[in-house]
């Protein structure tokens, strides 16, 4: 028997998945079992969901230091519907791109508009945008139609759990605009990497020390192969010796 180890990396969070897989010498039997193995760690790796896509976006662009923003409205400047006020969150990203480019600063974004509400809530918008260090009074002095509300991603408990507050509107009552993304992203960010081998039998996948493990489920197994998942984040990278790398899976004992 053989495994197959596919690993998907967005920054420093890892999705890894290790199963088996049928060789030329297997069954019909051997590969009618192995297939339902291969059906659950292709589940775990397709990321069907929003916010599990948004999950790896925003590990693959933005550090624990980057800004988490909610801009409100007041009541003097509350637009009359979703389209007008994301031509105002537009137009507030064009400002800021251009304040930041005039001081040779980049803007990475990710957005979303919310209204919270089927019968219409207030409309309001979230952003996930990289640091500068000295990012608050801008914002401020851009956004004139109400508040600005500004965390560090740090705050929240790993990018799943942002991802998931995202993306709870298109969740819990729809997509405005059925089969479009409920988030707009700027151009060019990142897109995590998926990676695929063919590995021994006994190898396994593991997290490297120092790691952060966000999930680790118990093994599913049947008489003929398993299937292994674990998510985590990186540890910091440090300066490692010449020719040196973390590992990444290990023997079975």
């Amino acid at each position: 028997m053989a495994k197959r180890l596919k690993t998907i990396t967005a920054g420093r969070l890892v999705i890894s998945v290790c199963y088996t897989i049928p060789t030329p010498r297997s069954t019909p039997e051997e590969r009618e079992a192995l297939r339902e193995i291969s059906s659950a760690a292709q589940m775990t790796l397709n990321n069907r969901r929003a916010w599990q896509r948004l999950e790896l976006l925003l590990a693959a662009n933005f550090k624990r230091r980057d800004l988490v923003i909610e801009l409100t409205y007041d009541d003097a400047h509350l637009p009359p519907s979703r389209e007008e006020a994301i031509k105002l969150v537009r137009k507030f990203l064009s400002w800021l791109r251009a304040h930041r480019k005039a001081r040779g600063q980049e803007l990475r974004y990710v957005y979303v508009t919310e209204q919270l509400s089927a019968e219409g809530g207030r409309l309001h918008h979230h952003l996930v945008i990289n640091g500068t260090g000295a990012d608050l009074e801008v914002l401020k002095s851009l956004w004139s139609y109400g508040n600005v509300k500004m965390e560090q991603l740090d705050d929240w408990q790993g990018y799943e759990a942002l991802a998931k507050y995202l993306t709870k509107e298109a969740r819990e009552l729809g997509r405005p605009e059925p089969g479009k993304k409920c988030w707009v992203a700027s151009l060019g960010l990142k897109k995590p990497t998926v990676e695929s081998e063919i590995v021994k039998d006994n190898l396994t996948v593991v997290a490297p020390p120092g790691a952060i493990i966000l999930s680790a489920p118990p093994p599913i197994r049947n008489q003929f192969g398993e299937f292994i998942t674990i998510k985590y984040i990186r540890p910091t990278p440090r300066k490692e010796k010449r020719g040196t790398r973390p590992p990444r899976r290990r023997r079975k004992e």
